[in-house]
């Protein structure tokens, strides 16, 4: 009796283990469901800069969920990637319509008509973002742009200002601001903003250059070599910062350490104009005006409209006694914007 219910306890034991089995079964994901994973495989291949898969992913995603408006939009800066315009802006429209009040669509779209070079549109579609969001910082930095562009610094400051109220530690807002303060010779401004911007990312080649040169307005030559010589460790190829540490060597008289930053631009861009004609400048002060002439030559040659280049071969031909050619070249230079070109035109030579 004892064996039988031992065996009994035993054969319950394995029906016991047995029962413990598991099944698998597999998860059936709902249409918007298997959207969203197409969705974010899309944001995944976008951020890796492979935008005709993210394009993949968002059309799958789309056609599953109609009305996905982060697809659309997220597929419309794809297309914008691409090149599809056409395809781009009827995404963000759709975007649009399924949720017109979301400031950030109409600040994308602003981005589509930006590619295209569609100035009109490009700021209506900011003025719509800046009305549903007037703080947006990214539409008040491309309204910014514009007006700076447009040499209307006023504006230009104001809508730059609302843009860093937001994104106080935006550094290529900061560095707009300190180009704006300076041209409107407030050089001061100009350096505090520069300065903000290097704090903000110091890692920007062309702020340190701009920052050179708004020491050197002030004659704070030390700090403006300083800054030059900072933008060329970031970028070897700042040839900006190298043409206008030459011009302050320059202005020290250090023509020798001038003409190799002018040599080494050349030797890099042999089709700029500016250093070919600062070249030339060096040869004047050493009195070499032959080799001035074939320099401001080749200068003007490759810019016809490099007024400089016009007044300095001016110069020289005035001191190699070619009269008429010396007038006719300050003359052009004076008709380029160079003001000084103008009183030694009328000085030196008949009307």
């Amino acid at each position: 009796m004892y064996k039988k219910i031992t065996l009994l306890l035993a054969l319950s034991i394995a029906i016991q283990l047995k029962g413990q089995d598991t099944v698998r079964v597999e998860q059936v994901l709902t249409p918007e469901e298997q959207a969203e994973v197409y969705y974010n495989k899309g944001v995944e291949a976008a951020n890796s800069n492979s935008f005709l898969i993210a394009e993949g992913f968002f059309t799958k995603a789309i056609l599953l969920k109609p009305i996905f408006e982060k697809a659309f939009l997220n597929r419309s800066v794809v297309f914008n990637k691409l090149n599809k315009h056409v395809e781009a802006l009827q995404d963000i429209n759709e975007a649009i319509k399924i949720n017109p009040i979301n400031p950030d669509l109409y600040y994308t779209k602003s981005l589509i008509f930006f590619s295209t070079q569609q100035k009109d549109s490009q700021n209506v579609a900011l003025d719509n973002c800046l009305k549903l969001k007037k703080n947006h910082a990214d539409a008040a930095y491309y309204k910014a742009v514009g007006f700076f562009k447009e040499q209307n610094f006023d504006e230009a400051l104001n809508f730059y200002s609302i843009c860093i109220s937001s994104k106080p530690n935006f550094a290529l807002a900061l560095n707009d601001l300190g180009s704006c303060w300076k041209l409107k010779q407030n050089i001061d401004s100009a350096i505090f903003f520069y300065q903000m911007a290097i704090k903000a990312d110091s890692s920007l080649s062309f702020v340190y250059n701009n920052l050179g040169s708004a020491y050197f307005n002030k004659k704070n030559y030390n700090q403006a070599l300083d800054s030059y010589n900072k933008a060329i460790n970031l970028d070897k190829n700042n040839f900006n910062a190298k043409l206008n540490r030459g011009a302050l060597s320059f202005e020290l008289q250090n023509f020798n350490a001038a003409k190799r930053d002018f040599e080494d631009v050349i030797a890099e861009q042999p089709s700029n104009s500016f250093a070919y004609n600062n070249l030339a400048s060096i040869a004047i002060k050493n009195k070499d005006y032959k080799g001035a002439l074939l320099l401001t030559t080749r200068a003007i040659e490759l810019d016809s409209k490099n007024g400089a280049a016009y007044y300095n071969r001016g110069i020289a031909n005035q001191m190699l006694k070619q009269e008429d050619a010396c007038c006719a070249d300050w003359k052009r230079a004076y008709q380029l914007g160079i003001s000084s070109a103008k009183s030694v035109y009328f000085s030196n030579c008949s009307n």
